[in-house]
């Protein structure tokens, strides 16, 4: 079974890439400029991620960074569910799965667009996009990994694996903000370290993601039957069983 050849491993890459690199060229500038505090944020939480795209000109990159961002990720699981519906997966998950998609989109590209506005309309609707877009994310997430449960071959036994641990590590990284909000933590930093950890996070799983759509051959050949063995290119790459 073929799918026309389009280079789809550049849409999770980006989702893994893009944004991490975004927010932190963001923060470093704003450091430089005194607009947030110098420390390392995924350490000590000293700066929020919204306040590095707050203020002119960091602002200007993070939206440039973060809107098209937004348009990737609506692609991203619209494909994820191309990917399980190749692989035999069907039904209406693969339907919610591109609704998530598009809701999580909207949601980054409306917390983005009222970013660095105090009224408190704006604020409301960032929250409001803050957490649709968590929410939606996570669920799809979740989705993803059940719905590749029975497509796995043994190159991805371990991706798999990793898939299902990044998912876990978002609720544990709430758990243990909570943990340190007990124990006397202010909560502002200890919700700043999160969320600059939940966007590692979130980046090592479209990363993920890519090497498994590689190992299928999605985006050109797509291998399906983990029961024949597959032949081997000599850049080792596994190739279709139609191949």
């Amino acid at each position: 079974m073929t799918i026309p050849a389009y280079n789809l491993r550049a849409i999770p890459l980006w989702a893994a890439v893009v944004p991490l690199v975004t927010i932190n060229v963001c923060f470093v500038i704003s450091a430089g400029l005194e607009h947030v505090s110098t420390c390392i944020p995924y350490l000590s939480g000293c700066a929020s991620v919204s306040s590095t795209g707050r203020s002119a000109p960091e602002s200007l990159i993070f939206r440039a960074g973060m809107l098209p961002t937004a348009v990737i990720l609506a692609m991203f699981w619209h494909h994820c569910a191309t990917f399980l519906e190749l692989g035999g997966q069907k039904g209406r998950r693969l339907a919610a799965l591109r609704v998530l998609g598009v809701i999580a989109a909207l949601s980054l590209a409306v917390y983005v667009l009222t970013l660095g506005f105090e009224e408190n309309p704006y604020r409301q609707l960032r929250r409001a996009g803050i957490i649709g877009f968590a929410l939606s994310t996570f669920t799809a997430e979740v989705m993803l990994v059940v719905g590749y449960r029975p497509m796995r071959i043994a190159e991805t036994e371990k991706l798999w694996r990793w898939l299902l641990v990044l998912c876990l590590a978002l609720p544990l990284l709430q758990i243990f903000s909570e943990v340190l909000k007990w124990v006397g933590t202010p909560r502002r930093p200890t919700n700043n370290i999160v969320a600059w950890n939940a966007f590692v996070v979130a980046s090592l799983y479209y990363a993920v993601v890519a090497r498994i759509w590689w190992h299928h051959g999605f985006g050109g050949q797509f291998r399906i039957n983990s029961s024949v063995e597959p032949k081997n290119t000599s850049t080792g790459r596994p190739t279709s069983p139609m191949e």
